[in-house]
């Protein structure tokens, strides 16, 4: 077995070489140094390791982190152009689908309800990206809150349009006979010389100069409120429209209709004849708003193209005899 080395010192004093002597204490100290030296050193070692050579374990999870932070952001983003498109809506709702229907706008304090801080958005606190799965929970608040006050204006809106397509189905605005070639008709509104008087005299409608028999149509949606004979007008039909309007169908010879019963345009409700004051088997058309008597050459828009409708307006306007 080999000999213990043993350590020596050079005294300053004596001016000689002595034997190291250390104690327990000492050898306890320096034991704790040295252990403790290791410790620090195998710690620094496994973070050093951890950082630059992470386990397959820690690689996956590492990864799954990027992936979540760039989907996480990627959504955001999202929001973002979702919030852009929910603008675009409420400029429309506000300046074109509103305006059309004269409504105000929605104020503007109604659309900030969705701008308040919810306490909800405590619950990403604690998580990776928590500034981002915040930022993202109060986007999608806000886009919640304001697609429902969206929902609510629009709502608001399909009940004005349909409340506008019934008065569009009640406006009279087609003939009240089948004359896609124009050929019936023979006296316009305006002044025109009575074929009985023969004097010049309001005409407020239109004739039409059907041939007895001719199938009479209702010219808009409504109630008949007469259905009956009129004195000059002979048998007449008056159709009230709503939304102000009215329509009159005179001299007929038949009913096809009753007084009460609801019609629809295009419906049927008597024949043409010659009934009452007239010197001709025709239909005498007139068309009330706000009960005045308006031309009703300006109604036929509907049955007829531009072309047909410029036509229209020229016969009707021509001077001459009335039939009624």
């Amino acid at each position: 077995m080999p000999a213990k080395k043993e350590k020596y010192f050079y005294n300053t004093q004596t001016l000689r070489y002595e034997k190291l002597k250390v104690d327990w204490k000492r050898r306890t100290l320096n034991i704790f140094m040295l252990v403790c030296a290791f410790l620090v050193f195998s710690t620094i070692i496994v973070m050093l390791s951890h950082k630059f050579f992470p386990s397959p374990n820690e690689k996956k999870l590492l990864q799954k982190i990027d992936i979540q932070e760039k989907n996480l952001n990627e959504a955001s983003q999202e929001l973002d152009k979702i919030t852009a498109d929910l603008m675009i809506l409420r400029e429309r709702d506000a300046n074109i689908y509103r305006s059309i229907y004269q409504r105000d706008p929605l104020p503007e304090n109604i659309w900030q309800v969705g701008n308040a801080d919810s306490a909800r958005h405590d619950m990403f606190a604690n998580f990776v990206s928590d500034e981002v799965l915040e930022s993202i929970a109060k986007k999608i608040d806000i886009i919640k809150r304001k697609i429902a006050v969206q929902n609510v204006s629009f709502n608001e809106i399909a009940a004005l349009i349909e409340k506008k397509n019934e008065m569009l189905g009640a406006i009279p605005s087609i003939q009240p006979v089948a004359n896609k070639k124009l050929k019936y008709i023979a006296s316009g509104f305006g002044m025109r010389i009575h074929p009985i008087y023969k004097v010049a005299k309001m005409h407020t409608g239109i004739d039409f100069t059907a041939p007895v028999g001719v199938e009479v149509y209702a010219t808009g949606d409504g109630v008949v409120e007469l259905a009956g004979s009129g004195g000059g007008y002979g048998n007449e039909v008056v159709i009230n429209h709503g939304y102000g309007y009215k329509s009159r169908y005179a001299h007929l010879s038949a009913f096809k209709t009753r007084r009460g019963k609801a019609v629809k345009r295009g419906e049927v409700i008597g024949r043409v004849g010659s009934t009452g004051a007239s010197v001709g088997p025709h239909l005498h058309y007139e068309v009330e708003y706000m009960n005045r008597k308006i031309d009703p050459a300006l109604f036929f828009y509907n049955d007829l193209s531009d072309k047909q409708y410029e036509e229209m307006l020229k016969i009707s306007s021509a001077e001459g005899q009335s039939f009624d």
